[in-house]
C-alpha cells in the first residue's frame, strides 16, 4: 500500500513538472531564409514562460558555422502578460554571409530554472536553412570601367568654417599692420580718453548746488544736511590751500586758513560761521530756522567765490 502511494505521488510529481514544462516555448526565427551575399537579415530570439521563471539568455558567437557573421545585437526586451502570470524576453539580431551556399543554422540552446524548483532545464530552438546566393553576373557583357566618385556640391556650411578662417586671418594681418604703424611713428598703440578734472573750485560749487537740490533740511534730514555741507568745503580747502581740513576740527580749519596770506578775512568769517552751526547740529542736536539753514549754503558758495583766486 506504501509503495503505491509513493508511485502515485512520483507520477504526480512528473506531471505537474511536465505540465510547467509545456508552458515555455522557445523560438528562433529569420526574416527571411534567402539572402544576397553581404546583405542583412534579422534574427528574433524568443523565449514565453512563467513570469516567475530564471532565464540564462544564450550568447551567440560573432561568427556561426564559420560564415555567418553578427553584425548587431539589441537590447533583450521583456513583456508581462496582462495577468503578470507569464512573460515573453525577445532579442533581435542582425546577421550577414560574405560566402555563398546553404547553410543550417543549428539549434539555440535556452537555459532557465521554474521557481521555486532550482534544477536547470534546457530548451532547443528549431534548426533554421539559411540559403545565400551570389549576384548573377552576365558574362557575355564587356567589362565596364569602374565609375569614378559622383561631385556633390559644397553646401555653404562646409564653407563656413573656412569663410571665418579666412576674415580671422584677414584682421589679424589688419592689426598687425596697424599696430608696426604705431609702433614706427612712437605713437601709443591705445589711447584712454583723459578723465575730465574739474578745478576745485568748480567741483565744490557743483556739489553745493546738487545738495540744493536734495532739500534735505526740507524733508527734516537737518544733521544730514549740513554734514554734507561741510563735508563739500573741507575738501575744497584740501584741495585749494593743501590743508588737511577732512582731519582737522572747525576751529583748525579757520586756524590754518588765517595762517595763509592772501585768504579774505570775511571769507574766514562765512567759513567759521557755517562750520559752528554744523558742529551745533551735529553734537548740541540744536535745529537751525529755515533762513539759518539756506544762509549756511549760500555763505558756502560766497566762500568759494571769494577764495578761488587767493593767493
Amino acid at each position: 500500500m506504501r509503495f503505491f502511494k509513493t508511485c502515485i505521488l512520483i507520477a504526480f510529481i512528473f506531471l505537474f513538472a511536465a505540465g510547467y514544462c509545456q508552458e515555455v516555448t522557445v523560438t528562433a526565427k529569420l526574416d527571411t531564409n534567402a539572402m544576397l551575399i553581404g546583405d542583412h537579415v534579422g534574427l528574433t530570439l524568443k523565449y514565453t514562460g512563467p513570469s516567475k521563471s530564471q532565464v540564462l539568455w544564450p550568447f551567440l558567437p560573432d561568427t556561426i558555422l564559420g560564415s555567418i557573421t553578427v553584425i548587431g545585437r539589441g537590447k533583450i526586451d521583456t513583456t508581462f502578460s496582462s495577468d503578470k502570470k507569464s512573460v515573453i524576453y525577445t532579442q533581435a539580431l542582425n546577421i550577414t554571409c560574405y560566402d555563398s551556399g546553404f547553410y543550417t543554422v543549428p539549434s539555440i540552446p535556452f537555459k532557465y530554472r521554474l521557481m521555486p524548483d532550482t534544477s536547470g532545464i534546457v530548451a532547443q530552438t528549431s534548426m533554421m536553412l539559411l540559403a545565400v546566393h551570389t549576384v548573377k553576373v552576365d558574362t557575355t557583357q564587356a567589362i565596364k570601367p569602374i565609375i569614378g566618385p559622383l561631385k556633390v556640391p559644397i553646401t555653404f556650411r562646409e564653407m563656413l568654417p573656412w569663410i571665418l578662417a579666412a576674415l580671422a586671418a584677414i584682421l589679424v594681418i589688419i592689426g598687425g599692420i596697424w599696430y608696426f604703424n604705431k609702433r614706427r611713428k612712437n605713437q601709443p598703440v591705445f589711447t584712454l580718453k583723459p578723465k575730465v578734472v574739474l578745478p576745485p573750485h568748480e567741483r565744490a560749487l557743483r556739489e553745493i548746488e546738487q545738495l540744493r537740490v536734495k532739500k534735505l533740511w526740507q524733508a527734516g534730514r537737518v544733521k544730514e544736511y549740513h554734514s554734507e555741507l561741510t563735508e563739500i568745503l573741507r575738501r575744497y580747502i584740501e584741495d585749494r590751500f593743501r590743508v588737511p581740513a577732512l582731519e582737522q576740527t572747525s576751529a583748525e580749519i579757520t586756524q590754518s586758513l588765517r595762517d595763509i596770506s592772501g585768504c579774505p578775512h570775511a571769507a574766514l568769517d562765512k567759513l567759521g560761521t557755517i562750520l559752528i552751526l554744523a558742529d551745533m547740529v551735529k553734537f548740541a542736536k540744536v535745529q537751525p530756522l529755515a533762513n539759518e539753514n539756506e544762509k549756511s549754503l549760500n555763505d558756502g558758495i560766497e566762500f568759494v567765490h571769494e577764495t578761488t583766486n587767493a593767493s
